[in-house]
This record gives structure tokens, sequence and C-alpha cells, in this order.
């Protein structure tokens, strides 16, 4: 059922793999430059086509292992086997893991894998087959299966009997049966199985006068003595009800049974020793503090857990994605478990350290974002650069389109607008009252147009007539609204623009990871080419307005792994500019 298997350390050294089939791509690169290199291994698992991958670290060793299997499969073995491998490998190959040395895992990997997988199905078989009935519970259904054949039975003894006085004596034979319960009124349900050998035997009585009913003459009067010994209604004294429940033991257990006092004496031993043998002089204060001088402790997630939840509410309060928030803890935690704390050095500093280093690798860049070198080497190129900038409304995308625009003109490049926002009203108004300003041409074809088809007739011009770049204005549309967000994957899909922008506010949080999210999925789900293009970069808005809630960066970037190009500070033109990544981290950890 697994498709690949790999252990490798986290430098990049492959220390063993397995491939059960021909995989398509490269997923464990994808898991690598997504996952482990983002830090973004908070995350359980990650999907890449039509595979899902599951991993697990050991920090110790610096040590990576991933399965890859099919995604509609579900394994549920997966997390166990992933632990079995990792303890092995740990187990008998440590000194080839630190000098990088491949390793001969296969026999420990078929053996481990086998004992895995077995156990999965024994495991299924006992759900989906359920458990046989025990003897009491089969002879219970038996006596139910016969008890309308002992009705019956009394029924004719009843019809059959000679004369008033048979019957009476049968009925009084009934009555000296048992316990209350068994005593219940004749032809009402099932009866237990004593009953029904009583009542059989009653009925033979009539056909074999010979043979007695019962051990004792039935006609005997029960004397107050008798009574008394089997009235089971009044209480036992302590003494008695101590003595009847020794005996019931001795006969059901043994003769070796222990006391209540003894068994007490006995758990409270084992429960003394257990602690006694648990108990370790580094669990103690002094133990730890002298642990953490020496440099000897062992960070676990007892340790890291207090303090990470400390800097999660941080996050949360400058306005990071709770979700995002959460999974960059537990990423920054699964990384740290197992790794020594340096000498005089608190838990606190460490974790903050760590965590910084994660937040920058999150929003350092993985691509390039210098936007006017791209338009130039497209000049260079003879054609058109083209950018189209998407978002939900109100965020600002014709304020920022116009800034990018000024941003362009001001370093010589010759730009045209295109307005594709052929659905709100005034849109094409608003961009030309910009373009009047900027002094730079304004394509467009007026309202109830088709976007894609304005914006196919404005790239066209644009190379015609010379231009390095066209920016592209779409409608602003909620997330949600199918028919807008299919007219601007159409848009996107068939003009195929070489970058696609989305405007978001710097003032959302967990709204903000929605917004993203959607429109670079519709992109996907409702392009008609075979490799959908996606959101290529963010720009966020209003910037200036949120004081050391940028929390926003982080939650956009950490969800689509896209870079910020620009961040608007203002509502001039001049107000657009880079994102310092440094100022960032100050504001989100102070």
């Amino acid at each position: 059922m697994l498709d690949h298997v790999s252990i490798f350390s986290q430098s990049g050294a492959v220390l063993w793999s397995r491939s059960l089939c021909k995989l398509r791509g490269n997923p464990v690169d994808a898991l690598v430059k997504t996952v482990l290199l983002e830090e973004r291994t908070g995350r359980k698992e990650f999907n890449y086509d039509a595979y899902q991958m599951r991993w697990t670290l050991e920090n110790k060793l610096n040590l990576v292992l991933v399965v890859v299997y099919q995604k509609v499969l579900q394994l549920l073995y997966v997390d166990e086997l992933l632990e079995r491998l990792k303890n092995e490998v740990v187990a008998q190959f440590q000194d080839e893991i630190l000098t990088r040395t491949p390793i001969a895992f296969d026999e420990n990997f078929d053996r481990i894998l086998r004992d895995v997988e077995s156990n999965y199905m024994k495991s299924k078989r006992s759900i989906n087959n359920p458990p046989a009935l025990s003897s009491k519970k089969i002879g219970a259904a038996r006596a139910d299966t016969n008890s309308d054949a002992t009705s019956k039975a009394i029924e004719d003894s009843e019809n059959s009997a000679a004369s008033a006085d048979e019957l009476d004596r049968l009925k009084h034979e009934l009555k000296l049966v048992g316990p209350s319960k068994q005593a219940k009124p004749m032809r009402t349900g099932p009866r237990p199985s004593k009953f029904k050998k009583e009542s059989k035997k009653s009925a033979d009585t009539k056909t074999n006068a010979k043979k007695p009913a019962l051990s004792y003459d039935i006609k005997t009067k029960i004397s107050q003595k008798d009574i008394e010994k089997y009235d089971r209604s009044k209480a036992l004294d302590e003494v008695e009800e101590q003595a009847m429940l020794d005996a019931k033991r001795r006969e059901n257990i043994g003769d070796d049974t222990m006391s209540d006092n003894e068994d007490e004496a006995s758990e409270s031993e084992q429960s003394s020793s257990d602690a006694g043998s648990s108990w370790s002089f580094g669990q103690t204060r002094l133990g730890d503090f002298l642990q953490k001088v020496s440099g000897n402790k062992v960070l676990a997630r007892e340790d890291l857990a207090p303090v990470l939840d400390q800097f999660r509410q941080t996050l949360m309060s400058k306005n990071v994605a709770s979700e995002v928030a959460e999974e960059l803890c537990e990423s920054v935690m699964t990384t740290m478990i197992g790794k020594h704390l340096e000498s005089f050095t608190r838990i606190q500093t460490v974790v903050q350290k760590a965590l910084e280093t994660a937040l920058l690798r999150i929003l350092t860049p993985k691509k390039s974002t210098d936007v006017l070198r791209e338009v130039l080497a497209a000049r260079e190129a003879g054609r058109c650069y083209s950018i189209v900038f998407v978002g939900v409304n109100g965020v600002g995308k014709s304020t920022t389109l116009s800034k990018v625009c000024y941003y362009l003109k001001s370093r010589g490049v010759k730009v045209m607008i295109a307005a594709c926002d052929t659905f709100r009203s005034g849109a094409v108004e608003q961009l030309n009252q910009h373009c009047k300003v900027l002094d730079v041409p304004l394509f467009e074809r007026g309202y109830a147009k088709d976007p894609a088809a304005v914006a196919r007739e404005a790239i066209a011009h644009g190379n015609e007539n010379g231009f390095d770049c066209v920016l592209i204005d779409t409608a602003g549309r909620m997330q949600n609204n199918e028919p807008l967000m299919r007219a601007l994957a159409k848009l996107v899909s068939v003009n195929n623009p070489d970058l696609v922008l989305f405007v978001g506010e710097a003032l959302v949080g967990n709204d903000g990871i929605d917004q993203l999210s959607l429109f670079d999925r519709a992109l996907v789900d409702y392009s008609d080419r075979q490799d959908p293009r996606r959101i290529d970069g963010i720009v966020i808005t209003k910037f200036d307005t949120i004081d050391d809630k940028v929390g926003a960066a982080v939650s956009m970037v950490y969800k689509t792994g896209q870079p910020i190009m620009f961040v608007g500070t203002g509502q001039k033109y001049t107000n657009l500019t880079k994102l310092n990544i440094k100022t960032v981290l100050r504001s989100l950890l102070s």
C-alpha cells in the first residue's frame, strides 16, 4: 500500500530509501521545499498531486523519516510505522547516522512493515466481526427459545388435570420453585431453564405417578424455622456477611485468595515501588537547575509547552491567524524536542530565538520580488509585461494599481492601464482619473463586457504600440461568489499574465487567510489549463494603520508560500514600499 519510504538527515544526506512503485514527479523534494525548509512541520501531513505524505523528526540525530502513499487510501497505521522505524534506526544505526553513511535497512523495514500491517488487519477483523456469545448468553438464548414449549407443556398439564386437587397441587408446587423472578404467572413470556425443568417434572407426575415431582413432600408444611433460614430479605451482620463472602471467594477463586487488607497493602507497596523506580534526581527542582547549568538538560514537550503557549497568545494578539499561530508554535516544538539546552540558558530565550528563526525563514522570499527587473527583462525580449490585480471588494486594488504604475513610470517604464472591471459602476471613471494624474493611457471598452476579452485586447494593444507593461484592474468580488470567481479564473487562464498579485488588507486576521486561500483555489478549480496559474505574490494595503499588529503578513505568506511584493502605507502614490522583515519580527515578538 505504500509507495515510497525515505530516511535522510536534515542536512540532505539520504541514508536509506525504498520505492515500492514508480512515483510521478518527486513528492519528497516538494515536502522538503514546502514544509521542512519553511518551518511548516507543525502540519500533520502534506499533499502533493495524488500523494499524501507523513513524516517524523528525530532532533537528537537531525533525522527525518518520510512515508509516501496514495491520498485516497487513508492508511491508519502510518504513524505507528514511522514511530517503529525511527526507534529501530536510532537503536541500531547511530554511528552511521552521525557519519552520514548509508545504512542497510531493507530486512528491518520488511519485518516492521509486516508486523504493522498484520496488526492492523487483525484489529480491522475484530471490529468487523462481532464477538462470539459466551456460554452463559448461549444458555439464556436457548432458555428463551424453549420458553414457549415450556408454557405449552404447563398449559397442557392444566387442561388434562383430572380433578381440582391435582390442579391445586400443581399450582402449590410451582409456588415453591426458586426466587420470585421465576414464579411469574404462567403463559407470560420466557421462563428460566430451571423453571422449565421443574415444570416438566410436575407435568410428568400426571402420566407417571410413581416418580415424585420434587425431592421433598409437597404436602408437608414449611416450618417457621425453615422460613427464617431461607429468608434472604433480612440484612446480615458484618461477621456473617464477611464469612459468607470468604466462603464464596474460596469456592470460586481458591484458597490462595488474599483478604482486602492484604490486597490494599500489596497495591500500596507496588505503587510505592513504582514511584521509587520512576523517581529521578533530574525531576526535582535542584536536579533540573543543575541540568540547565551543566548543559545536560534535554528539552521535552512538557518544558516547551508553557513557553510556546505564551508566544502563541502573543502572535494572535498581533493579528496572526489562530490556525497559523498554532501550526507555527507546533512546528517550533517539533524541531526542538530532544535537543540539549545550552549552559546558563533560559528555555524562553531558546524558544524565542527558534521562533524568530522560523518567522524569518517564512517571510524571506523564495523567489525574486523585483518587479522592475522582470519588466525590464521582458522589454529586452521585445514583449509587453502584464500584471493582474485581484482581491475582494474595498481593499484598494485600484489605488494599489495606481501606486505600482507610479513606481514603474518613475523608473522609466512605459506603462498602460487596462480597465477590466466592467461590473462595478464608476470603476472605469475612477481609473480614468488616476490615469490623468499619472499621465498614462487607459485602455477601456466600457461596462457589461467580457473582462477576459478586454484584457486580451489590452495586452495585444500594448505589444503593438511598444508599451513595456500593462496593469490590469479587475472587479472586486467576495471569495464565495462563484460566477465572478469563474470570470476571474477565465481572465487569468485565457491571457496567462506574467504576474498575478493578490491585494489584501493588513487589518484582517483569519478572514484574510480565507480570502487568499479561496482565491488561489478558484484559479485552479475553474481554470481550463492543464497547468493552471495561481497567485504569484501579495500586496498588503493599509499597513500604516495597524501599529504593531503586523500578523496578517505572516498569515498570508505562511498559507500560500508566496512573497509579499509591496506594502501600502498611505493614500499617496508614493506610499508604496517593500516589506521590512526585521521590523515585522520586532513588532511580532516584542
